[in-house]
């Protein structure tokens, strides 16, 4: 059978090759089971906090960058991490560089970053909270909060230091 879209034909094969690639692409898109309700949310207050914790204890927090790697390469809330929600891969469980920490505090441009939220389901997804211990945070206010603050800031180029003022 020929489909016909604006008078011009395909063969059946290129019309089959389509609708697995769109059936494929929406398995490998699909949304996760993890509910936004099982998100927990922290404000700047308490970023500052662990991040300050997180200086004098090495186990305390560890900051997930979601942003894309050029991004993160111009600055990044210092020690922080570039992660990609494909670099949690659900098949092989947690990763014991990221267990070490108390608290996960994942981080995208702003407030309405899509990614950010992604990332804390896919983390939770894998494991990284416990039945009791929730440690993947998503911190709202996100890089433009962080930096517009005068908080300290890391880049490729430089050590951490604190922003000029």
């Amino acid at each position: 059978m020929q489909m016909t879209i604006r008078n011009k034909q395909f063969p059946p094969f290129l019309v089959t090759a389509l609708a697995v690639l769109a059936c494929s692409s929406l398995i490998g898109c699909a949304k996760s089971n993890i509910s936004d309700r099982k998100i927990s949310y922290i404000d700047l207050t308490r970023a500052v906090e662990l991040y300050d914790k997180q200086q004098r204890e090495d186990d305390t927090a560890l900051f997930i960058d979601t942003r894309k790697p050029e991004q993160y390469h111009e600055g990044h809330i210092p020690g922080a991490r570039n992660l990609r929600t494909p670099d949690i891969d659900l098949r092989f469980g947690t990763d014991p560089a990221l267990d070490r920490y108390k608290n996960l505090i994942i981080y995208g441009e702003n407030p309405g970053t899509a990614n950010t939220h992604a990332m804390a389901k896919r983390m939770i997804e894998a494991g990284y909270n416990g039945f009791v211990k929730k440690r993947v945070k998503v911190f709202l206010g996100g890089w433009n909060e962080w930096e517009s603050t005068g908080l300290p800031i890391e880049d490729s180029k430089t050590e951490p230091n604190a922003q000029s003022e």
